[in-house]
């Protein structure tokens, strides 16, 4: 009997509240990713027309080197999420703003994807690729692991202005948030660098593989 409740202390003693919140939104990304297929697909024909006379022009542009993304645009794409998941660490808002800018990412990034398959079949998925996998691989960890790391701030937040905690401790913001932010600035600042070496050479090799 001893032997069980020590068992059973040391599981509690081990219990990480931060594993099944990153688990939450993971799943809440893919719902919004879920949901950017579906949006696309219940599209009408005369918006998938226009939308393939815009990829169309665009991916002869981007052959021809007449589009290129601007630095500024970049630092948008790479640091919007981060950013805004950093300051919502600060707010009781974010226990809900947070998952739902996991939505909204998986959303758009899905969504961006099955335009391009639905516009050239499976062909687009290369595209699709070629266009978005620098920019996933840099983003997407990033935007986990400080989503991860602003969640439960806000949610002590909430608890200690709405809830049972208004005469609990404040919250206290350690070094290493700031120092996970400042991390993930860097790895993003690396991104946006390859984004504009990189991605144009995946985008023409993709164009060339399905023309």
């Amino acid at each position: 009997m001893r032997g069980r409740m020590v068992l059973r202390t040391f599981r509690l003693g081990d219990w990480d509240p931060a594993l099944p919140q990153a688990v939450v939104l993971a799943l809440v990304f893919l719902v919004g990713a879920l949901a950017g297929h579906l949006y696309a697909a219940g599209c009408g024909e005369e918006t998938w027309t226009a939308l393939g006379q815009y990829l169309d022009d665009y991916c002869l542009l981007y052959d021809a080197g007449a589009v290129e993304t601007s630095m500024a645009s970049c630092v948008v794409m790479y640091f919007g999420y981060a950013a805004v998941l950093f300051l919502l660490g600060f707010s009781a808002a974010g226990v809900v703003l947070i998952p739902a800018l996991s939505g909204v990412f998986g959303f758009f990034t899905m969504y961006a994807v099955s335009c391009f398959v639905r516009c050239y079949g499976r062909a687009g998925a290369v595209l699709a690729l070629g266009a978005l996998i620098v920019r996933l691989v840099f983003t997407l960890p990033c935007f986990l692991v400080l989503a991860g790391a602003a969640w439960p701030l806000s949610m002590e937040l909430f608890t200690l202005s709405f809830g049972r905690g208004k005469r609990s401790s404040p919250v206290l913001y350690g070094s290493r948030y700031f120092l996970l932010f400042l991390l993930c600035a860097v790895i993003l600042g690396v991104g946006v660098c390859c984004e504009r070496l990189l991605t144009p050479l995946l985008f023409r090799a993709a164009l060339g593989s399905v023309s």
